[in-house]
């Protein structure tokens, strides 16, 4: 069923439309700009609009009207739940898109689609979703980005847009970087190239050994570069590790804007498959991505400068050696350096 562009199809003119993705995890929201993007470009007439979890709204500043959402409303506040989905009701919106992921049935996402959306309402066919919308999107049939999945959302609006990349104006503002600059200053790294690790990982179970990262540092400082060791909350231990073996200095404690400025500054970032990686990604940081345990293909940005590397049944040596390769292209390109 094709609604068509704005001015046809059989829902009328799509002036108004609703993105749901309230997943609070930075790689997911960030999967999702890429669709919000298409969605400008098809109907650049439309209101377009995001509800997004409220701790997530700077990654996506600029890409839609964002409505920002507290998922413990519902218990701890349900007058302000209830409130708020009268509110969107009243918005009257031609589309609303459940943008979670096209694997795991969302129910609560699958709710507000339903409570929200009077008309056209989109959503992958999975789980319990054909008792929530009628417009259902089916699953891949093999192998393929997260992104281009998001994109088959559009299908039902006549919409096959082409594969981009991910993308955020996350620490390009004026405050980001002075605070960047001055860190940089205070540690005589105003004029080094860095290259940035981030050894940490939400699931430990996709963390690679702390020793790759350190091999990877002494690696970029012989080529004359300064490693710079990227950690969140309940990393220090860890970063601390890799910054004694890796002869790296420890980047400062860091809220996402403040790690989104710093990657920008990175001649190359080297993470585990984790938010970070995804953030270094929508910056447009040089990324070298170590995946143990998970799907490059599916979870990974298979576009130059990026890196994706599966790890699994690879030695650490092998692992070190492919992606100091990735790492020496990029130093010796901010270096000035011509390639060998």
């Amino acid at each position: 069923m094709l609604l068509g562009g704005p001015g046809s199809g059989l829902i009328g003119p799509i002036r108004r439309i609703l993105v749901v993705r309230i997943d609070e995890r930075v790689g997911n929201v960030l999967l999702t700009t890429p669709l919000l993007i298409a969605l400008r470009r098809a109907f650049p007439e439309a209101e377009l609009d995001l509800l997004v979890s409220a701790s997530k709204l700077s990654l996506v500043a600029d890409l839609a009207n964002l409505i920002p959402f507290e998922k413990r409303s519902f218990f701890r506040r349900p007058w302000a739940f209830w409130r708020l989905v009268r509110g969107l009701r009243r918005r009257d919106y031609d589309v609303v898109i459940d943008a979670s992921h096209w694997h795991h049935f969302s129910a609560s996402s699958a709710m507000l689609l339903a409570l929200i959306g009077r008309r056209a309402r989109i959503i992958h066919d999975r789980g319990e979703a054909r008792r929530f919308a009628a417009l259902l999107v089916p699953p891949p049939d093999g192998p393929e980005p997260e992104v281009e999945t998001k994109l088959r959302l559009l299908w039902p609006l006549g919409v096959h847009a082409p594969l981009e990349p991910i993308t955020t104006s996350l620490g390009s503002s004026a405050s980001a970087a002075s605070a960047t600059r001055t860190w940089l200053e205070d540690h005589g790294l105003t004029q080094q190239v860095l290259v940035g690790l981030a050894p940490g990982a939400r699931k430990v179970d996709h963390r690679v050994d702390p020793e790759v990262f350190a091999a990877l540092g002494r690696f970029a400082k012989g080529l004359g570069a300064i490693p710079v060791v990227l950690w969140g909350p309940g990393e220090e231990a860890l970063a601390a590790r890799v910054g004694r073996s890796g002869e790296a200095i420890l980047a400062p404690p860091t809220n996402l804007e403040a790690l989104a400025s710093l990657m920008r500054r990175c001649a190359v970032v080297i993470t585990n498959d984790t938010g970070p990686m995804h953030l270094a990604v929508a910056v447009g940081a040089p990324t070298i991505a170590l995946f143990r345990g998970g799907d490059p293909s599916r979870w990974g940005h298979q576009h130059p400068p990026h890196l994706m590397f599966a790890t699994d049944g690879r030695s650490q040596e092998e692992v070190v050696e492919a992606a100091a390769r990735a790492v020496q292209a990029q130093v010796e390109l901010a270096l000035g350096r011509p390639p060998d």
